[in-house]
């Protein structure tokens, strides 16, 4: 037994040794932040609920994050004239943990500081992600790409499966787990910017030559950008506050969060199986209204059944929702660099754009319900957000347009 668990690993690790030095060093950056998402992400946001117990200091903390994003995106561009791609993705890197330590050792006055907070966190993950995407595009090749991928996302699920039980507990069990968790994520952040500091990296192409205006079928693209932005957007306040306060504590949190993050990857994997963009329709449109009878009991009440119910539907909803629609974006995408002879990275940044425009719009009526009552706000936004996101995606996807897209 022990020799062939010897024999898997020395395998295994020939594999990783044969990429180029570069992927290697993305490999293991990417590993280190999947570790520290979770510390930053989900447990800065319990932080935020249990020190307020107020949801519309979460929402802005967001609401922040995601007007951030979409500007970084294009303040990027005018970065990397100026500084080279790997010290601008450590830069994200750092900034993104940054934003933690400040809503733990620094807690906000005033709720527009919350907001002020949730832009840092925003804009160290738009230069995180604007670069990122760039590098692995650039540094890796159809030989390994498969391998690449697979064993990046084989990392941020045992990441997302073992870190967040460990954290809870460890939260619950201790007076500074907060403290500690926060600088630890911070720590795996740093790490992995100085990695890829270390590298050398080649810069992408941005220039865009003979451009003409997007097309309308790219219009169809940006609809689809903001439903997926309304649906989204309520996973990263309502599952944490939900458990929080009807379920438990950090450790509850904690467990819940690891049982979605396997249940959805094993559920994704199928999923990324059988789907077929012939059956887009259907399953875009049928994971919307997911997203809708998840919140369904919750209109109810409060109860373990109806934020289990939603937990576990809402959580693999959003896993399903990406993965019916980035073939298909992808797809437009390069139809639309040809068409209007732009570039990835304009596009890019045009959806980023409508993404977020939904996800700060969905906010928005979350914040206002929450502004007339907490409790109503908690039950009705998730079914109200994907009913929002089924009105601008019906335009598109009606059968006559389908073959459009």
């Amino acid at each position: 037994m022990i020799a062939a668990i010897i024999a898997r690993w020395n395998r295994e690790t020939s594999h990783f040794r044969a990429m180029p030095e570069t992927a290697r060093l993305l490999s293991l950056s990417y590993f280190l932040r999947s570790a520290a998402y979770p510390l930053i992400g989900v447990f800065t946001g319990a932080y935020i609920w249990q020190t307020n117990n107020n949801v519309t200091l979460l929402i802005l903390y967001y609401i922040g994050n995601f007007l951030a994003l979409p500007v970084v995106f294009i303040f990027n561009r005018w970065l990397l004239s100026r500084i080279r791609m790997n010290t601008l993705y450590a830069i994200g890197t750092v900034l993104t943990g940054l934003s933690a330590i400040m809503v733990v050792f620094y807690q906000p006055d005033t709720p527009v500081t919350y907001l002020y907070y949730g832009f840092l966190y925003g804009f160290g993950n738009g230069i995180y992600w604007a670069n990122r995407n760039f590098l692995t595009l650039r540094h890796t090749e159809s030989a390994f790409r498969s391998y690449f991928t697979g064993l990046q996302f084989s990392l941020s699920t045992i990441a997302s499966i073992v870190i967040p039980v460990l954290a809870g507990w460890f939260i619950v069990l201790t007076h500074t787990g907060y403290e500690i968790l926060v600088i630890t994520g911070f720590s795996l952040l740093l790490i992995a910017g100085l990695i890829i500091r270390k590298g050398s990296f080649s810069p992408p192409e941005l220039r865009e030559k003979h451009a003409r205006a997007l097309s309308p079928i790219w219009q169809k693209a940006r609809l689809l950008s903001v439903a997926i932005g309304c649906v989204d957007s309520a996973i990263y306040i309502l599952p944490t506050v939900l458990v929080l306060q009807s379920l438990g504590n950090e450790g509850v949190l904690g467990t819940v969060t690891s049982i979605t993050a396997m249940l959805t990857a094993v559920v994704s994997y199928i999923l990324g199986r059988k789907y077929r963009q012939s059956q887009y329709f259907w399953v875009f449109t049928g994971v919307l209204l997911c997203f809708i009878l998840a919140g369904a009991p919750l209109i109810a009440g409060f109860s373990t059944f109806s934020v289990i119910w939603y937990l576990l539907i809402s959580s693999l909803s959003d896993s399903l929702v990406w993965i019916a629609n980035e073939p298909v974006i992808m797809d437009m995408q390069d139809d639309e660099v040809k068409r209007s002879h732009t570039t990835h990275y304009r596009l890019i940044i045009d959806r980023e754009w409508f993404i977020n425009m939904g996800r700060v719009s969905a906010l928005i009526i979350f914040l206002v319900l929450a502004r007339i009552n907490q409790d109503m706000a908690l039950r009705l936004t998730a079914s109200v957000t994907g009913f929002l996101a089924l009105c601008f995606t019906i335009p598109v996807l009606r059968k006559g347009k389908l073959s459009a897209i």
